[in-house]
């Protein structure tokens, strides 16, 4: 008896044959199918979803190339000679 091998996140083996919204080809029972919108449909014509930490990251980068952001200008709030736990606001 053969292993199944699991497929990656997202993707399933149809349990009918179909036809893909985007591309309208038609797939076969068994084929690796991805959710393309309110369907299901082939893998490499649906959008794939980003991760929860591929968009937080997408949307810093963002931030920082639309200089919303730029970590290096920030003016320092350390007082010389002072633990962090100790700095206030220059006055």
């Amino acid at each position: 008896m053969k292993k199944a091998v699991p497929l990656p996140r997202g993707l399933v083996r149809a349990a009918y044959a179909g036809t893909c919204p985007a591309c309208f080809k038609d797939y076969g029972k068994g084929e690796v199918i991805r959710k393309a919108g309110e369907s299901w449909g082939l893998p490499g014509c649906a959008p794939r979803q980003m991760s929860v930490a591929e968009r937080e990251f997408a949307r810093k980068k963002a931030r920082i190339e639309s200089g919303e952001t730029f970590r290096s200008r920030k003016p320092s709030d350390w007082r010389r000679g002072a633990s962090v736990s100790s700095t206030r606001p220059a006055r």
